[in-house]
């Protein structure tokens, strides 16, 4: 099947990540900002054991009151958990949904493009929070698992949100908002795979009679 459209649009979006790639990661210890700040800003309304949060480069750091294990220079000792998050572990949608609107050569791409970039904020959100919950509910040992005696339901529902931003909303939400932002190419995707049916294909179609 001849698809010269679809062809033409991957090597053009493969091209286009290439080259925006070195900016996005200039660029992420500021893009990075707003995502940590609304995960950090949800942590700390909603679980009373969050202290405070920072960035610290492309790094989302939580500062907890959960007291685990560690060891010191003289055995071990108890100290607060303090994960981190990489943003780019969750913001490489970003550019992404910016490769395939050039690619696609969508029209307005800048404004769908910055509309884009502020509803993907919660999408990175979502995975920085629930790795901070993974890394405090289901990794912090005996004594984080004695301090926040959560219920193994509550476990599950956290081991669950996490895979779901990590595996699904990271890399699934630019492609959805460009299938929203490209209606039109997207159908001239599908009306070429159409015309570009094999002629045996179309002689054993189904046809009705009249």
């Amino acid at each position: 099947m001849r698809a010269t459209l679809i062809g033409r649009f991957l090597l053009l979006a493969i091209v286009w990540l290439a080259a925006l790639l070195p900016l996005w990661y200039w660029a992420a210890r500021w893009l990075a900002t707003p995502p940590i700040w609304l995960a950090g800003t949800l942590m700390k309304a909603f679980f009373p054991w969050v202290e405070s949060f920072e960035q610290v480069g492309v790094q989302g750091v939580l500062h907890t009151l959960v007291q685990v294990r560690m060891q010191g220079p003289r055995g071990d000792v108890f100290g607060e958990l303090a994960p981190e998050v990489s943003y780019p572990t969750y913001g490489y949608g970003l550019v992404l949904l910016w490769a395939m609107l050039l690619a696609s050569r969508t029209e307005r791409w800048w404004l769908k493009g910055l509309i884009g970039s502020v509803l993907l904020i919660p999408a990175q959100a979502w995975g920085i929070c629930f790795q901070w919950l993974r890394d405090v509910v289901l990794l912090s040992g005996q004594s984080g698992a004695a301090y926040l005696q959560y219920s193994m339901w509550a476990k599950n529902l956290i081991a669950y949100g996490y895979q779901f931003g990590f595996l699904m909303l990271t890399p699934v939400a630019p492609i959805m908002l460009w299938l929203l932002f490209n209606k039109r190419f997207v159908a001239a995707l599908w009306l070429e795979a159409a015309l570009a049916e094999s002629p045996e294909q179309r002689a054993h179609a189904p046809t009705v009679e009249r």
